[in-house]
């Protein structure tokens, strides 16, 4: 049943999830009011949020050389999520976006060979299509099945389909692909030449070196790069000011590694300095209650630490 209030609210939810809403301030300007005044407000509406940004920083940075900074993280967290929340409304400024390490690209192709291209849920992951996209590269990008599913209602339906739309617009709805397709279809185009992307840092059940203990992560980035032996291209967003750029980095080979463990061990360790350097670009929660695996509970007090 819908109520005055209800209707309302999703009347109110739609018009600001238009692009007309979200041009009459520019982002500019937009992005550090929503800095400064959205944290309070959410805290306000939710007090658990900052708590929660609390123990993700704390969790997130213990076994490393910034374990105490995590409550300026945390806040830094929150700010970074608004000015992101912001920006998903703004496809358009993918227009100015660049990409920087093309060269990296150019090697992990070299001889027409395919690709796993591997990124993380790291300072705005979802404008990995639209960037790749606008820019001519040739991928297709395995996305959650959420997606394909009935969106929940609300502000966060809204979101999941505009983080679907950076994809469908600049890539075309056949370049994605359900995480629950069968693997063989992707096995299959990287096989055929093709650039699959794909998330690293999903929750599974392979125990993988992270950030000073083991946590549970997919192997599948590292299974499809070991199977095909396809080079692993790692990419990254990064936020400068109101601009969302791609970062490339140095592909990695099968060839060079023993077994897909180490291959999936390389592939987080090539993450680690950026989330040490800046922890308030990790997007999701790295609890390590459901991740993280014996090898953290018999580690020794004194873990090694990952330098900044």
């Amino acid at each position: 049943m819908i109520t005055p209030v209800s209707g309302m609210r999703d009347l109110l939810i739609r018009a600001y999830a238009s692009p007309r809403a979200h041009r009459v301030i520019p982002a500019a300007v937009a992005l550090p009011i929503l800095a400064t005044v959205e944290p309070p407000l959410r805290r306000r509406r939710n007090p658990a949020e900052d708590l929660e940004a609390e123990r993700l920083m704390s969790d997130l940075l213990q076994y490393t050389d910034r374990r105490d900074d995590w409550r300026d993280a945390a806040r830094r967290q929150l700010r970074e999520r608004s000015r992101l929340r912001e920006l998903l409304w703004r496809p358009w400024l993918l227009e100015h976006s660049r990409v920087t390490g093309r060269e990296h690209w150019d090697a992990a192709h070299s001889g027409g060979r395919g690709c796993v291209l591997v990124l993380g849920h790291l300072g705005g992951s979802w404008a990995i299509p639209g960037i790749l996209g606008r820019h001519g590269f040739d991928v297709y990008m395995v996305s959650s099945e959420h997606f394909w599913r009935e969106l929940p209602p609300g502000l966060r339906g809204q979101m999941f389909r505009q983080q679907r739309v950076y994809g469908e617009r600049a890539l075309g709805a056949d370049r994605l692909i359900p995480n629950n397709s069968p693997p063989e279809r992707i096995v299959e185009l990287i096989e055929a030449g093709a650039t699959v992307g794909i998330a690293f840092d999903v929750p599974g059940s392979a125990a993988t070196p992270f950030l000073g203990r083991s946590v549970a992560l997919t192997s599948g980035p590292a299974s499809l790069a070991f199977r095909t032996k396809a080079p692993v291209l790692p990419v990254i967003t990064e936020r400068h000011g109101t601009r969302m750029h791609l970062r490339m980095l140095q592909p990695l080979d099968p060839g060079d590694h023993r077994d897909v463990r180490s291959l999936r061990a390389a592939i987080a360790r090539t993450y680690e300095p950026l989330i040490v350097a800046n922890p308030e670009i990790v997007e999701v929660a790295w609890y390590p209650s459901p991740l993280v695996t014996e090898a953290m509970t018999s580690r020794a007090p004194e873990a090694p630490r990952v330098g900044a």
